[in-house]
């Protein structure tokens, strides 16, 4: 989802993973895991480009 739209949905997060990499869906999918609210960022359109 595009970040304004997720901004919309909320404004508080308690991680920002910035790069959808597989270090950082890793990271992000643990801090869910968690209980944490995470945002993931990635620049390209398409997440873990590099590892399919």
């Amino acid at each position: 989802m595009p970040v304004a739209e997720a901004a919309a949905l909320s404004t508080t997060w308690d991680v920002v993973v910035i790069g959808a990499g597989a270090a950082g869906m890793m990271c992000a999918a643990q801090a869910g895991q968690r209980g944490r609210r995470v945002l993931l960022i990635e620049h390209y359109h398409v997440v873990g480009e590099k590892i399919r």
